[in-house]
């Protein structure tokens, strides 16, 4: 049966090639497999066994941002709400045209929320924040090894490092 479903493989399968979160476009369904052709620009084939399209194809016409990522549409759609790595990522989807939705009541206030998305998420360290947090470290492993060595108390009846070198 001629079919021309959009969906996604949902587990990674190494006997036919199928990774986790690929888009295909399903061409033909059969008793024992389904072929699918890439949405990617390779056009490649793959056939899988029945049971693995019941068990790990989904329907792909909406996918999450982290889900397309890497992925080029004609058109790409963000909803509100996400964070700045989602919205960039969503935004640079579409070839033709992108949009996020932002709802508000006023233009003003949609354009102050989709500033907000933009601020939203963890940002990136610098290099001085890296070496802040090396610091921090060292001081915090030189206090555990001090705090180590005043728990072990002196060690008695040791011989002096004096006597040992014939002082």
């Amino acid at each position: 049966m001629r079919v021309d479903a959009s969906v996604q493989t949902r587990r990674n399968d190494r006997r036919t090639g199928v990774e986790n979160r690929a888009q295909w476009i399903v061409r033909d369904i059969h008793e024992e497999f389904v072929d699918r052709v890439s949405v990617g620009d390779s056009g490649e084939l793959r056939r899988v066994s029945a049971e693995y399209a019941r068990e790990r194809v989904q329907l792909a016409y909406a996918s999450t941002v982290h889900g397309v990522q890497g992925d080029t549409a004609d058109v790409s759609v963000v909803g509100p709400d996400v964070d700045a790595a989602g919205l960039y990522v969503g935004l640079t989807r579409g070839r033709v045209h992108n949009v996020a939705i932002v709802v508000a009541r006023t233009d003003a206030a949609a354009r102050e929320s989709l500033a907000e998305s933009m601020q939203r998420g963890i940002p990136e360290l610098t290099m001085q924040d890296a070496v802040r947090a090396a610091q921090a470290e060292m001081r915090r492993a030189a206090r555990a090894r001090d705090l180590a060595a005043m728990a072990m108390g002196p060690v008695v009846g040791a011989p002096s490092a004096a006597r040992g070198m014939g002082m």
